[in-house]
């Protein structure tokens, strides 16, 4: 009786007297002649069947299809929640139509994902097995709160999960602009900053406990921003601090006493439980007439949402838009007569069929509960549990890249951040930073603070233009002196200054014994190298030219030299040389000249007699494979290493991947000025056999 009710119940209303459910009975109720067609009178006296005659999941797979095309994302997320047939149907279904990645297998990867994506893989009962997730989150401050919300749910119902990057979107054009006129103050969420820290770092605390070993976080700061903005003119108007007057005392303190995040007694809660927001069932689903809703009040509203009848959903919206009868559902309409309801009953009963073990109910936060458990969902309380009450949850992070201002621009968020490198110390061995807009103050606190005693990669880039650098080298410095381990460093960004001198006394210079690979300023490669100690396992080393903050500064390429005849007496232990062109204005030109005016007598890059492998990074925007007379410059100028013979062209931009029209160009101008380049590569591609490749044009 259960499925049946839940199905009606999603089916928009009918006011029409007209009966269609004979004919709807037709598709479905097929049943052989049997022995056990009996007919019986029920308690209350209606004439009910004793045996089944049919079942919905007995359809025609095709007409199952055709149902479920025809359904809005509530019905379909509604009759998915059903029982465990319907749910392996369903929501394969959804995934497939909306060409979203792999939750079946284990793998969330979205970018503008369509509405209740992450809804349908929570009610999904594959969710448990995910364990990678990919996602961009959509803009919009109430779609935003409902995706932080339901991937909350989806990490807190999984096993483990070992990657977790996520994306977070600049805010609406709308929400930025001022002077927006036709959009009410009733039809914007009312988030603080706040209620935004607790729901989102309650969610990145989720994933960071679930045994996730790869955490990529990006975006953010102009949300925050926006935030920020907004708590200050309502603060303004109320004259008085940016807190929502209906927020709890203690929500309103928060800050105000250190919240422990990773020692297992973090009693996270959404902020937002009791606030409107945007419900599914309200935006999409219409009731039925009383008369047709006397089972499925207590299914589909309490399954989804954990609601009462006496405690519906509250829409974000004062007023909503009534979804369209759909053509297919038009043409079934149920009579208001008790005769017709007990004929209803009959056929729900055929459903007891199936074993009840199978069912599997959705509740809100929470993985699927059964059956016994439907009339006790309106009382569960919709803010999770949290996620450890015992001992402190053991890290498992090994790579963390945070490339979102977000999480050092605000008090809260930095103490999250310095939490979660001090807990996870002792396992992190990738950090990258990203932030191109957090003060100087604040990296100097940080790198004074943080310390991760297993980190072999450390990657910066703080801001890309070096005359407006907010990481100080000095910070940088005593960082590197305490992390020895480190094996592949890069550093963009950082603030350089006018000598070596200017920078930190000999004594003072991290050693970095493990030191393999490292990309920076040549200011630095110099500071690394001024001592015979200092990084003697050294490999790879690429110079990276940088803009200033003066447009008509030029690149001090005398620098590059001066770095150049500092690596020569480590030339024999290198595997690559490379240099990663980021500016291309005014000398970049001129210095490739330079060198191919000295010559190989007096070049410095023809003393590189051992060097077998260059790589040249143009960053996506320094033109050179599309640019005839560049390409020519830097083909001469590889033809200066005596004894290249790998070339590396990488991050090309303009080279369609695609296409190989732009081939035989760089073909042609190595034969002609570096016949002893054997091989090259040009950005992803496999490396081309220069000789292999002549002979094929040759045929």
């Amino acid at each position: 009786m259960f499925l049946l009710a839940t199905f009606t119940s999603i089916l928009p209303p009918c006011s029409e007297s007209t009966l269609y459910l004979s004919g709807f009975m037709k598709l479905f109720a097929k049943r052989s002649p049997s022995n056990h067609d009996s007919k019986t009178e029920s308690t209350n006296g209606a004439l009910i069947l004793s045996d089944p005659l049919g079942s919905l999941t007995n359809l025609p797979h095709e007409l199952l299809l055709q149902i479920l095309d025809e359904l809005d994302d509530a019905a379909l997320f509604a009759l998915g929640a059903t029982c465990k047939n319907f749910n392996n149907l369903v929501f394969p279904w959804f995934f497939d139509k909306y060409k979203i990645a792999r939750p079946l297998q284990g793998w969330i990867s979205c970018y503008k994902a369509p509405e209740h994506t992450l809804r349908a893989i929570r009610c999904s009962l594959s969710t448990k097995n995910i364990s990678r997730i990919y996602y961009y989150f959509n803009k919009g401050i109430d779609r935003l709160v409902e995706e932080v919300e339901e991937m909350h749910a989806i990490v807190r119902k999984t096993d483990e999960v070992t990657e977790f990057k996520v994306y977070l979107t600049d805010p609406d054009d709308w929400a930025i602009a001022r002077d927006v006129r036709r959009l009410d103050r009733t039809q914007v969420l009312r988030l603080t900053l706040e209620e935004w820290t607790v729901l989102y770092l309650g969610l990145l605390t989720a994933a960071l406990t679930k045994g996730c070993q790869h955490m990529r976080l990006g975006g953010g700061g102009p949300f925050l921003e926006y935030l920020r903005d907004r708590d200050r003119r309502q603060a303004a108007m109320a004259d008085s601090v940016p807190t929502s007057p209906g927020l709890p005392s203690k929500e309103r303190a928060f800050g105000s006493t250190a919240t422990r995040y990773f020692d297992g007694t973090f009693p996270y809660a959404s902020p937002l439980a009791g606030q409107p927001k945007s419900s599914l069932l309200a935006q999409s689903v219409e009731k039925l007439p009383p008369e047709n809703t006397a089972v499925a009040e207590n299914t589909v509203s309490q399954v989804l949402e954990g609601n009462s009848a006496s405690n519906p959903p509250t829409p974000l919206f004062e007023s909503t838009k009534k979804r369209p009868r759909h053509g297919l559902l038009k043409r079934i309409e149920f009579s208001k007569k008790n005769k017709n309801r007990s004929e209803v009953e009959a056929i729900v009963s055929s459903t007891a069929a199936h074993n009840p073990k199978d069912f599997d109910i959705v509740s809100p936060g929470s993985s699927f509960t059964g059956l016994s458990d439907i009339n006790k969902s309106s009382a569960q309380p919709k803010a999770p549990a949290p996620a450890h009450t015992m001992s402190p949850p053991a890290p498992k992070i090994r790579t963390l890249i945070l490339k979102s201002d977000m999480l050092f621009a605000s008090p809260s968020f930095l103490d999250w951040t310095n939490q979660l490198l001090s807990w996870c110390g002792s396992t992190l061995k990738h950090l990258e930073l990203q932030c191109l807009e957090t003060p100087s103050g604040v990296w100097c606190k940080f790198f004074s603070e943080v310390s991760l005693p297993s980190l072999v990669s450390f990657g910066i880039t703080c801001n890309r233009i070096v005359g407006g650098a907010n990481v100080q080298g000095s910070d940088i410095l005593r960082f590197l002196c305490k992390h020895p381990n480190i094996r592949k460093l890069y550093l963009h960004g950082i603030q350089v200054p006018a000598c070596r001198r200017d920078l930190a006394q000999p004594g003072k210079l991290p050693i970095l014994p493990n030191l393999v690979a490292v990309t920076a300023h040549p200011m630095y490669i110099r500071l690394l190298l001024h001592d015979k100690k200092q990084c003697p396992m050294l490999k790879k080393v690429v110079f990276l030219t940088e803009c200033y903050a003066s447009l008509t500064r030029p690149f001090a390429y005398d620098v590059l030299d001066k770095a150049l005849n500092d690596l020569l007496p480590r030339s024999h232990q290198l595997d690559l040389i490379g240099f990663k062109f980021t500016n291309d204005r005014y000398d970049l030109d001129s210095w490739l000249q330079s060198h191919v005016d000295a010559g190989p007598n007096a070049s410095i890059l023809s003393s590189f007699i051992n060097m077998k492998h260059l790589q040249i990074n143009a960053a996506h925007y320094v033109r050179i494979v599309k640019s005839a007379s560049r390409l020519d410059l830097v083909a001469q100028v590889a033809g200066l290493f005596p004894n290249l013979d790998y070339l590396e062209l990488k991050d090309q931009p303009g080279v369609p991947y695609n296409k190989t029209d732009y081939i035989p160009p760089v073909i042609e101008a190595l034969r002609r000025h570096s016949p002893q380049v054997k091989r090259v590569k040009i950005n992803n591609q496999d490396p081309i056999d220069i000789a292999e490749f002549e002979s094929s044009e040759k045929e």
